[in-house]
């Protein structure tokens, strides 16, 4: 998984939790919490728990959807 499918997912399916993603992209789910757990240290993403099922959801922060906006700029100025 490279870090713009992760950051489109989660700004598609905000909020969204490991488990989810991790079925939906076909990884183990410690990859995929690993690799949230990076988006979460580089700020490009916020994770809390869901006080109805106390899982971790995720959602983009700020910096995260400048991120993902520059991601799809740079693909855009090459056409």
């Amino acid at each position: 998984m490279i870090k713009v499918e992760l950051l489109e997912y989660v700004d598609s399916h905000e909020p969204t939790d490991a488990d989810e993603i991790a079925d939906v992209m076909q990884m183990t789910y410690s990859a995929t919490a690993m690799a949230l757990m990076r988006l979460v240290r580089q700020d490009l993403a916020s994770r809390y728990k869901d006080p109805d099922t106390q899982i971790y959801v995720y959602e983009l922060t700020a910096k995260g959807e400048a991120r993902l906006n520059y991601f799809f700029e740079d693909e855009f100025d090459g056409y």
